[in-house]
C-alpha cells in the first residue's frame, strides 16, 4: 500500500462516523448562531488554509484499513475517534471562522493572540506550566503560534458544558481570550461573512506523492526534532 499514490486511492469522503462529527460540528455552531458552514475535504492532515472556510480532513479517515495503516506507521491516529474527532473539528472550526470573517486584522484579536502573520515554526517548545493558554488538543497546541492560541481557545468556547468562566477562573490571561471570543461570537450571531470560499486545497487528487514518501517525510520531522520540542 506504501506505493500507492495519493490519487490513486481513489477517495473522495471521509468515513460515516466522521461526517456525522462534520454535522455535529455545524449544529453547535447553528446553535451559536453563527453563519459560517465549514465544508470539508480529504487531504494529507488535519489543517484549514488561509483564505478559506474550510477544513481538510486526513486521508486515513477514511477507510478501516487507512487508520490501521497510519497508527502501524505512527503508534497513534489522531482524531480516530468520535471525541478525538470532534475536538479536533472543533479546534479547526475556529480557523475557518478567523479565515471566514478575517478576524487577525482586528486590533483587539492581535493584542490578545498576537501577529497572524508570524511565521509557523517547524517545532516549538511549550511552557508546560503556562497558565497563559487554554489546553484542549495535547502538546499545548495553543502556545504554537497565535492562530493557534485562537483556535484553542475557541474549540473551549465552543464546546457544549465546557464550563471555561470556572474552569480557567484563575487562569487570567487565559479567561481574558475566552471572555473576548465570547463577546466577539455575539457580535457575529447572523452575521454573513466576507469570505465564503469552497475551495479545497491541497486534495488527495491533487498530489503526486505515494503514501511511503508522506510517512517517511512525517517520520523525519519527528525524528529530528530535540528532545524537549514537539513538531508542529
Amino acid at each position: 500500500m506504501l506505493t500507492l499514490r495519493f490519487r490513486e486511492l481513489h477517495l473522495s469522503r471521509p468515513s460515516q462516523w466522521v461526517e456525522r462529527c462534520h454535522q455535529q460540528l455545524l449544529e453547535e455552531l447553528a446553535d451559536r448562531s453563527l453563519r459560517v458552514r465549514p465544508h470539508v475535504w480529504l487531504a494529507e492532515d488535519w489543517f484549514s488554509p488561509r483564505g478559506i472556510p474550510g477544513i481538510a480532513i486526513p486521508f486515513y479517515l477514511a477507510h478501516p484499513r487507512l487508520m490501521r495503516l497510519e497508527r502501524a506507521q505512527m503508534h497513534s491516529v489522531e482524531g480516530g475517534t468520535p471525541d478525538t474527532c470532534m475536538a479536533i473539528m472543533r479546534h479547526e472550526a475556529g480557523h475557518a471562522i478567523q479565515h471566514a470573517h478575517r478576524l487577525h486584522r482586528r486590533a483587539p484579536w492581535r493584542a490578545l493572540f498576537g501577529a497572524s502573520s508570524a511565521p509557523y515554526p517547524d517545532r516549538y517548545r511549550p511552557r508546560r506550566r503556562s497558565t497563559r493558554f487554554v489546553r484542549h488538543l495535547p502538546g499545548w497546541y495553543a502556545q504554537s503560534h497565535p492562530d493557534e492560541d485562537f483556535a484553542e481557545t475557541f474549540a473551549v468556547w465552543l464546546r457544549p458544558g465546557s464550563r471555561w468562566r470556572s474552569r480557567y477562573a484563575r487562569w487570567p490571561q487565559a479567561l481574558a481570550k475566552l471572555t473576548y471570543i465570547d463577546s466577539l461570537m455575539h457580535d457575529l450571531e447572523h452575521v454573513r461573512p466576507p469570505v465564503t470560499s469552497r475551495e479545497r486545497p491541497l486534495s488527495l487528487a491533487q498530489t503526486s506523492l505515494t503514501l511511503g514518501e508522506h510517512y517517511r517525510a512525517r517520520h523525519h520531522a519527528h525524528e529530528s526534532a530535540p528532545a524537549g520540542w514537539l513538531t508542529l
